[in-house]
């Protein structure tokens, strides 16, 4: 087995929290170093800053969401966070807390009454640094980024509709791999492409792709690109 992945489980619900404690606990390469009811609590608990992944129910926000993310911005620059939530939450989402989320060094965003197995699988991928997140909620915080963004074309190369088509499954966190299988390009084709974004993009991370292509609203919300 490899590193083991230390986990901070952030929820108010009790039951929530102790299921997760439960479910990712009985994970051989999962440790959890710690529990706690919301974010402020887990901030003023330097020994759970240690974490490699926290996992946030969406109701320990509260109403002070963009303030706590901010702070963790701050203080954890490395930060990585699996946020759980519901349909409901993706629906009422603000367009200007996404932002602070999205400089998160690497966030995911899951349906918390997912199979149990979704939630280890999710926490493992974002401990490697891949953004996870549920089609349907890609879609909704896409329709409300499309309404806030302000993109132009002075503010970086335009994209080649294939770069457009890269960028998209990119954000929806699929590999080289899987990428050059789905277009019927080479890996090495893949890696240029990928290449050719970031630069113009100006970007020097994988990660970064999905922050620039959220908040900048390049992503389209062609159905064809949801899976």
């Amino acid at each position: 087995m490899g590193n083991i992945i230390r986990v901070c489980i952030v929820a108010g619900f009790e039951p929530l929290r102790l299921g997760l404690v439960k479910t990712l606990g009985g994970s051989p390469d999962i440790e959890i170093i710690g529990e706690t009811t919301s974010l402020g609590d887990m901030i003023a608990n330097a020994a759970l800053r240690d974490a490699d992944v926290f996992v946030v129910d969406v109701d320990a926000l509260g109403g002070a969401a963009q303030g706590t993310v901010a702070q963790l911005n701050e203080w954890l620059p490395a930060l990585k966070v699996l946020f759980l939530g519901n349909q409901e939450d993706a629906r009422v989402i603000s367009p200007d807390d996404l932002p602070g989320y999205m400089r998160l060094n690497t966030v995911g965003f899951i349906f918390r009454d997912g199979p149990t197995a979704r939630v280890v699988d999710a926490v493992r991928l974002v401990a490697q640094g891949t953004f996870v997140c549920e089609a349907d909620v890609i879609k909704r915080i896409l329709v409300r980024l499309m309404h806030w963004a302000s993109y132009t074309e002075t503010q970086t190369e335009t994209l080649t509709e294939r770069e457009i088509e890269v960028l998209t499954m990119i954000a929806q966190g699929a590999s080289n791999k899987e990428i050059a299988q789905e277009t019927f390009l080479s890996q090495g084709t893949v890696k240029a492409h990928v290449s050719h974004i970031m630069s113009k993009l100006r970007v020097e991370r994988r990660t970064d792709l999905v922050r620039v292509a959220l908040t900048k609203g390049l992503v389209p919300l062609n159905e064809e690109h949801v899976h």
